[in-house]
């Protein structure tokens, strides 16, 4: 096999929600299911949900667009196969995602080290050309 060259389809799939369309807060559980549809019953599919789940719930609460976008394609790299979960929103804040941390008493803050955790560090955040915030975890496939 060629270097970047996947036998699969490299996209599994690509969905945008409006949140004009769909209450923000049913969002983050449509993500997995949508990853369900999209994997089947693969091992790395219930990591996938949690990242999803994190991730498109801080572009709903960060990005306060009107949509976000999620999208899973197969990559390879170094010639180790992976999954890249991408989540994007349209960039209304100026800051890009960055994990911190909360207080004992604080129910909110820890999405970002838990995708940090299940990922071994390997996702990064960054501003699109045209300023739309983007956020990929890597998980191996």
């Amino acid at each position: 096999m060629q270097a970047g060259v996947l036998s699969d389809p490299p996209y599994a799939g690509i969905k945008v929600w409006l949140t004009r369309e769909v209450e923000a807060s049913r969002i983050p559980a449509l993500a997995r299911r949508e990853l369900r549809g999209w994997m089947g019953d693969h091992p790395a599919l219930a990591d996938l949900e949690l990242i999803a789940s994190e991730l498109v719930t801080n572009a709903l609460v960060h990005g306060a667009g009107p949509w976000v976008r999620m999208s899973l394609r197969s990559v390879e790299e170094r010639e180790r196969r992976y999954w890249r979960l991408t989540v994007v929103d349209p960039g209304r804040s100026a800051s890009v995602p960055m994990p911190r941390m909360p207080g004992p008493g604080e129910k909110t803050g820890r999405g970002l080290l838990v995708v940090d955790a299940l990922t071994n560090g390997c996702w990064e955040t960054a501003v699109t050309q045209v300023g739309e915030r983007m956020v990929w975890a890597l998980l191996p496939r």
